[in-house]
């Protein structure tokens, strides 16, 4: 009889813990997942593929669901702010954001999001709000203006920069480096011109004192001088620039490209979503500001098997 009843008592506690078992189940899977939303202008353009491999990789890994609104140019605060609305209307946990360019940008962000946190990438807003303003994600612009700088005191040079947005602060900082490290050179920034939305920036270019040495601040435009350049020059002028894609890194090897810098698009990405998360779960947790890497390449030393291992890792 007591061994009945041992018996049965062992049976009650194996249901009991098989009932927990599969209760705990229905909620973990039913757990509701961290959505957070990225807006970047552009979304589709392949500059930010491996930004946004970082965010997926992360996501993958952490039960995160990321919305990438299908964006065009994001041309100031307004065109912005009309994607933030929409997806405070999706049920979104948090903003993950290139800021637009324009002074009314970070009042609009603190306006707009409201109580969903916010985090910037790729851009120095914190420049000139101080404490006060958001945490960011990025290079030291700074410090690749300067890196693009060393590469041309080989010899006295007459440069002409093309820049991406002139409010960008980051814009800003690449160009401070650059006339940082050409100080004593010899060299000559003969001139420096911002892209405008629906300009055709070869003739522009095509307007301006002809210069030896074009500095591309803008992937974009780098890669689309580098697909025309002949003889390893783009119109006479070497050039040298920021770039992102595989291809742009095919362009340095064929020559066309003589200097690359390649910031780390998979880290800001990853690192990113990875400290949105810590807000999202940790309402009082302060968000962090992370400055990442960056690559040198240069056609001289350049070896496509040395050192597309080391693009790659940074690609994807």
């Amino acid at each position: 009889m007591k061994k009945n009843r041992i018996k049965f008592l062992i049976i009650e506690l194996f249901l009991l813990m098989l009932a927990v078992f599969f209760v705990w189940k229905i909620f973990d899977q039913n757990v509701t997942e961290t959505r957070i939303a990225v807006i970047l202008p552009e979304s589709g353009d392949k500059r930010w593929d491996a930004l946004i491999k970082g965010m997926k990789q992360f996501a993958a890994e952490n039960n995160v669901h990321m919305i990438i609104c299908n964006t065009d140019e994001i041309d100031g605060p307004e065109a912005e702010r009309e994607f933030i609305k929409e997806q405070k209307d999706n049920d979104i946990d948090g903003f993950i954001l290139y800021p637009a360019p324009g002074r009314e940008t970070e009042n609009m962000l603190k306006k707009e999001c409201g109580n969903k946190p916010y985090l910037l990438m790729a851009d120095s807003l914190a420049v000139k709000e101080g404490e006060a303003a958001s945490p960011a994600i990025q290079p030291d612009y700074r410090e690749i203006g300067r890196s693009l700088g060393e590469q041309l005191r080989t010899k006295e040079r007459k440069i002409g920069i093309i820049a991406d947005w002139k409010m960008s602060e980051a814009v800003q900082s690449e160009i401070s480096g650059l006339n940082e490290a050409l100080e004593g050179s010899g060299s000559e920034i003969y001139w420096c011109i911002y892209r405008r939305k629906e300009q055709n920036i070869v003739e522009r270019i095509g307007a301006e004192k002809r210069a030896d040495t074009l500095v591309v601040l803008d992937a974009g435009v780098l890669e689309e001088l580098g697909e025309q350049a002949e003889n390893g020059k783009y119109r006479g002028a070497e050039l040298y620039g920021v770039g992102y894609s595989l291809r742009t890194i095919a362009l340095l090897d064929q020559g066309n490209i003589q200097g690359l810098i390649v910031p780390d698009g998979y880290e800001i990405g990853y690192r990113s979503v990875e400290e949105m998360v810590r807000k999202i779960e940790h309402k009082f947790y302060k968000m962090q500001g992370y400055t990442t890497e960056y690559k040198v390449f240069q056609k001289d030393s350049f070896s496509m098997d040395d050192d597309l291992e080391r693009f790659l890792y940074s690609y994807e």
